[in-house]
């Protein structure tokens, strides 16, 4: 009795918490969207769309676009027809290209699908809609039913960690095993770089100015990656600021989801892998103990001297690390 008091204590002062983060987030100014400037708001040719095709090439997938509900959804498919099917989520403000490294270490045992999430990267954005992390969860699975695929395993950096959870608890037939990389959803015992930002007003993942996208990653990657961050930053610093409006109105709503997020984590009954970067500047690596206590069966693999983003910084260990996960068919023991 007194154990699950003690639980329930502990999941009330994180429901707390997260109403907390959610109240101090809606008094900053990055609560103030502009809806009029968002309705306008459309994409744009930046520097980023001359490196696109030589991604898509060094992937080896193919580009295609779906047309899910009101949006089209623009994703790469390929790899080895006869494998498994896996299915990579990309986190905030990024787009199917964050998996270009990890997916081409791992298109030769198996299919796989990695999409635009609706409202990034070349899938549709419409001011109207609903992006909180179960309705994207919810386009998730109907893109797949579209697709014909039956069962995947599906894994998510960051907030598309928190779509995959989401997708494992409200569409459990899909999901045969899932990864939580860096994920949102849960609060960590330490304040991040990234977080300090928020509570001050300022969002280091949505920058307002093209040099600002360098923080960007000096905050995501590990120091080891500084010279990635500064290419990515140089390529993706128009598109990146150009979105600053939209960006505001999805992370908006992707605060607005942590809690619903949190609560429905003890749904969920795939095998579970959390995978962790030591060093996350965005969500403090305590965040993977919060998953494995939620999640029945979880365990945590927690990478040295990796940031925020494991496909991009190690993507051999990464590949190496869910290959052996998924060929396992079982709980990570």
């Amino acid at each position: 009795m007194n154990s699950v008091s003690g639980v329930a204590r502990i999941n009330d002062a994180i429901l707390a918490e997260l109403d907390d983060m959610r109240a101090r987030y809606m008094a900053t100014p990055l609560a103030n969207i502009d809806h009029s400037k968002l309705a306008k708001w459309r994409p744009k040719f930046t520097l980023w769309r001359c490196l696109q095709p030589l991604m898509e090439i060094q992937v080896g997938l193919k580009r295609r676009v779906e047309q899910v509900g009101d949006h089209k959804i623009c994703y790469w498919a390929g790899g080895n027809s006869a494998g498994p099917v896996l299915v990579l989520l990309h986190g905030f403000g990024s787009s199917k290209e964050n998996w270009s490294f990890l997916a081409a270490k791992l298109r030769r045992d198996y299919y796989l699908l990695i999409p635009d999430l609706a409202g990034f990267g070349d899938s549709d954005f419409n001011p109207d809609a609903d992006y909180r992390m179960a309705a994207q969860a919810d386009r998730i699975a109907q893109w797949l039913k579209q697709l014909g695929v039956e069962k995947a395993h599906v894994a998510g950096s960051s907030m598309g960690g928190a779509i995959a959870a989401q997708l494992a608890s409200r569409h459990a037939e899909l999901v045969d095993t899932l990864c939580l990389m860096n994920a949102a959803g849960v609060p960590g015992r330490h304040l991040t770089q990234m977080e300090s930002g928020i509570a001050a007003g300022v969002n280091y993942l949505a920058p307002t100015r093209a040099r600002d996208t360098y923080l960007v990653f000096a905050i995501a990657l590990h120091r080891r990656q500084r010279m990635l961050g500064m290419l990515l930053g140089f390529f993706m610093a128009g598109v990146m600021s150009h979105r600053k409006v939209v960006n505001d109105f999805i992370f908006s709503q992707l605060i607005d989801s942590l809690k619903d997020t949190y609560l429905n984590l003890g749904a969920i009954n795939a095998p579970t892998l959390v995978l962790w970067g030591d060093s996350d500047q965005v969500l403090d690596v305590s965040c993977a103990d919060q998953f494995c206590e939620q999640i029945s069966g979880a365990k945590a693999m927690i990478l040295p001297s990796v940031g925020h983003l494991p496909m991009l910084e190690a993507p051999t260990l990464t590949a190496r690390v869910l290959g052996d996960f998924w060929r396992a068919g079982t709980r990570v023991i």
